[in-house]
């Protein structure tokens, strides 16, 4: 897996999906929004070598797709990127695309943000974005190549945040239900270096740089 990763990126000190991301691993149960229990002081993991599947083939859009600016690590940016494929029983699995999550206000003026999501509508990649609820609540969500198709053709760095922020703000108001997460029976724990995981599809989501 590790050929798959962009080059010169490592998550350092970013926790940042231990604590935005809900996990359902047998092994480890939380809701976004809270700081995973094994989570230390200094970002490291109590459980790192023994930490669930989840956890082991987990990385996010700026460890996998070049075409996210290197600005955007998520812990310094507020800005993470996640690759996601709908599916369906009647189709199957969809299109793979991007969902970015805005963690803060302050993302909005992240380096390299706009040129991001525009490098994805320019590819006709699809792009979700993702405004946090309270902790324990559903994300609010919106698909916004449509409104940002114009915006980007045009070159136009501040009309493309424009429609971020304004997204953003009608995300924060929207229907954040409360997460319930059902027992699990656990898993006997991996050995070190091993995963249950599928590889990533990194390579599916082609984007191309879009000049602002």
């Amino acid at each position: 897996m590790d050929q798959e990763l962009v080059a010169g990126r490592t998550c350092g000190a970013c926790n940042v999906c231990c604590v935005a991301l809900t996990i359902d691993d047998p092994a480890l149960q939380k809701v976004q929004g809270y700081r995973c229990r094994n989570a230390l002081p200094g970002n490291g993991c109590a459980i790192y070598e023994a930490r669930p599947d989840t956890c082991r083939t987990f990385y996010c859009g700026w460890r996998r797709l070049r075409w996210v600016r290197e600005t955007l690590r998520p812990d310094i940016s507020g800005v993470l990127v996640q690759m996601h494929q709908k599916a369906s029983a009647a189709t199957g699995p969809g299109r793979m695309g991007v969902v970015v999550t805005l963690l803060n206000r302050a993302a909005l003026k992240a380096e390299g943000l706009a040129e991001t999501v525009a490098a994805a509508v320019a590819a006709d990649v699809p792009v979700t974005l993702q405004i946090p609820g309270p902790p324990g609540h559903t994300y609010g969500q919106a698909q916004v190549n449509d409104a940002l198709l114009g915006p980007v053709r045009a070159r136009d760095k501040a009309g493309v945040l424009e429609v971020l922020r304004r997204a953003r703000a009608m995300g924060r108001h929207g229907d954040h239900k409360p997460i319930v997460l059902k027992p699990r029976p656990a898993l006997p724990p991996l050995p070190p270096g091993e995963g249950r995981g599928e590889g990533s599809q990194a390579a599916q989501i082609p984007a191309r740089d879009a000049s602002l």
